[in-house]
């Protein structure tokens, strides 16, 4: 899988289409905790980050009333492809030990 950085229209673009779910989640965030704490808060932005990248979308959950956050489908593929060929690449090597977990 290759690291395709985006550029700042796409990023800004990504944001405007989740942007009142950004806004929820970071109240919701900030409400909690989150952003006080450095391991979360950090969490917190890489968070944002796949958001800025087009991999992470978000929803709102009318029941829990809270945003849950999920991989594209485009992302989940690439990195469904990037497993497959790892473990192909894996398996060709002499020092792998094999055992019944797929």
């Amino acid at each position: 899988m290759t690291i395709e950085l985006v550029g700042m229209d796409e990023a800004a673009k990504n944001v405007r289409k989740q942007g009142s779910k950004i806004l929820r989640d970071i109240a919701n965030a900030y409400n909690q905790g989150v952003l006080d704490d450095p391991g979360s808060s950090y969490m917190f932005c890489s968070l944002l980050a796949c958001i800025c990248e087009g991999k992470v979308e978000g929803s709102f959950d009318e029941e829990k009333k809270k945003i849950q956050w999920a991989l594209t489908e485009k992302y989940h593929a690439a990195l469904l492809e990037a497993q497959e060929r790892q473990t192909d690449e894996t398996e060709k090597l002499d020092n792998v030990v094999r055992g019944p977990w797929k």
